[in-house]
């Protein structure tokens, strides 16, 4: 459907108009997005040199935190701010009124190892945010993090999607990386022996075993 709307579009129009549903109303954005920007995948936008800069210095572990945004007008990906954040402080770095991309250097210790885990946080909060803002965020967020991970060799453990701060709890960060497996072995659980001479009981009773005429 995409495809055709571009193919059908007037000459006239921004270099990129994207048709798509919102609250069940068809909504129509211009966003103006140079050609080499384009994929499938998604939208990159090219991150800012003090953006680069930070990922480097998180991946050297220098810095543990960085916050990044879009910059709507001219389509780049801009540093916001890379505060020293402990997981306490986590809440108050998301704000309530836009979009942000968050990289964090979670310190922990799991099953008795000490481990320094990199978490991609894409804050999203809700309808406060234009239809615009909310698409190109989500758009852009894909070919981001290839780019962190390829370009700038940075192993991102977990990917979390949140629309409150408050959600960024100890507990919170640990479950999302280190989910429990419990579940899981109950699903896998061997089957029960017999119980006693007569075996388990049937499932399926036999004609008339239910007080019924066959």
């Amino acid at each position: 459907m995409l495809g055709n709307y571009l193919d059908s579009r007037d000459e006239n129009e921004s270099p990129l108009g994207i048709a798509f549903w919102s609250a069940g109303t068809m909504v129509k954005t211009e966003i103006s997005v140079e050609s080499k920007h384009q994929t499938l995948q998604g939208l990159a936008f090219p991150l800012q040199p003090e953006a680069q800069q930070a990922i480097q210095l998180l991946k050297q572990k220098k810095i543990n935190y960085i916050q990044l945004k879009l910059d709507l007008e001219r389509e780049t990906i801009d540093l916001v701010h890379t505060h020293a954040t402990e997981i306490a402080d986590l809440p108050k770095r998301i704000p309530q009124d836009s979009a942000r991309y968050h990289f964090f250097l979670y310190k922990h210790s799991h099953e008795g190892d000490y481990l320094e885990s990199i978490v991609f946080i894409y804050s999203m909060p809700g309808y406060k945010c234009s239809i615009k803002e909310r698409m190109l965020y989500s758009s852009c967020k894909s070919r981001l993090l290839d780019s962190v991970e390829q370009d700038f060799g940075l192993e991102v453990a977990k990917k979390i999607e949140i629309d409150d701060g408050a959600e960024l709890t100890a507990e919170f960060l640990y479950e999302e990386v280190h989910p429990k497996q419990h579940a899981f072995k109950q699903a896998f659980a061997k089957p029960k022996g017999p119980v006693g001479k007569r075996g388990q009981k049937r499932l399926i009773k036999g004609p008339g075993e239910n007080g019924e005429d066959s």
